[in-house]
Formats: C-alpha cells, structure tokens, sequence
C-alpha cells in the first residue's frame, strides 16, 4: 500500500532512530521532532503505518514499536487440531500433526490449524481444502471472524465483536493458508 509523504518521513524517522539507538521513540519525542503540536498526530500517523502493515507495536506500551520487516518469528510448525465439516467440528486427540506455514500469519504461539472439509464457507473465501490458522482466545484488536458453535452443535462465522455467550466461541481465525 502506498504511504502519504508525511507517513513516509515519520516511518523514515523511526526507522532510523531504531537503528542508532536500538529501541524505538516515544510519541512525544516523535511530535518533537516533526514539531506536530499534539501528540494525536503522531497517533494518526502510527495507526496508519499498522493498518499498511509496516509497523507493529503493543497497545499501551511505551517504546515498543517495531519494523514489520524486523519482526520475530514466533512460530512456522502449527497444530492440526481438527477439521471443520459441514455439520461442525470434529476435534483430533494427541499427537496432532505439525504443519509448516508462513509465520508472517502466526500471531501467537497458542494458534492451531483446522482443515476445511465443507464449502459452507466459501461466502467467506474459504474454500474447502484450506487451512484456518485460529488463535483459541478472541482479540479486540484482530479483525478476523469469530468461530462460534451453536447450542445444536453447529458451526458458523461472526464478526467480532459478537456479543452471544462466550462459552460459544472457539477462536478467532487470524489467516487462511491455501495449498496450490
């Protein structure tokens, strides 16, 4: 995606700054230097920059934001827990099966696979034969559909947040990995 020249100068900036002082600026010191008279300016620019994939950084956290590029890898061998069929999910007991898969869409070490063996989610872009990276707890922050199992042992999507029973929910899908 492309960035405005101002996203650009302040990515430019913190890139740098990483670079010479091993940790990044705060949003003050950021404002200070572009001389912004508030600091929700800086915000605006640092969302968008997240929003392009570019940056991360952890809510309410000082000094830690981080280059997309420079980001660690948390794991790329996942779990095959299940698979979801067309009348729900039918879960696989221990050992699971390890799957290597980008680790650009792991976004924690607690994710695991489910393997689409329906094309009731193709309304979804899922197809069947795809896999589901889920993460088994549900993030404000992750804008990925929400698995949630009905009280008949159905299964279907959401959009976060969805406001049912919790105990309803499986997990939040935060990728599709698609085998050609």
């Amino acid at each position: 995606m492309a960035t405005t020249p101002k996203q650009k100068a302040v990515f430019d900036y913190i890139k740098n700054y990483i670079d010479e002082n091993g940790f990044s600026p705060t949003f003050g010191e950021i404002a200070q230097h572009f001389k912004y008279k508030s600091k929700g300016t800086v915000y605006k620019h640092i969302k968008a920059l997240k929003l392009k994939g570019l940056i991360r950084q952890e809510w309410n956290r000082v000094r830690s934001i981080q280059l997309a590029s420079k980001r660690k890898k948390t794991a790329s061998l996942l779990p095959v827990r299940g698979e979801w069929l067309s009348d729900g999910l039918r879960w696989y007991s221990p050992p699971y099966i390890l799957t290597g898969i980008p680790p650009d869409i792991v976004h924690n070490n607690n994710s695991y696979l489910m393997l689409v063996k329906t094309s009731l989610l193709n309304k979804h872009h899922i197809l069947k034969g795809d896999m589901v990276v889920v993460q088994p707890n549900t993030s404000e922050h992750c804008s990925g559909k929400q698995i949630v199992e009905n009280k008949r042992g159905g299964t279907t999507l959401r959009n976060p947040p969805w406001k049912g029973n919790p105990d309803q929910i499986v997990g939040q899908i935060s990728g599709v990995v698609r085998k050609y």
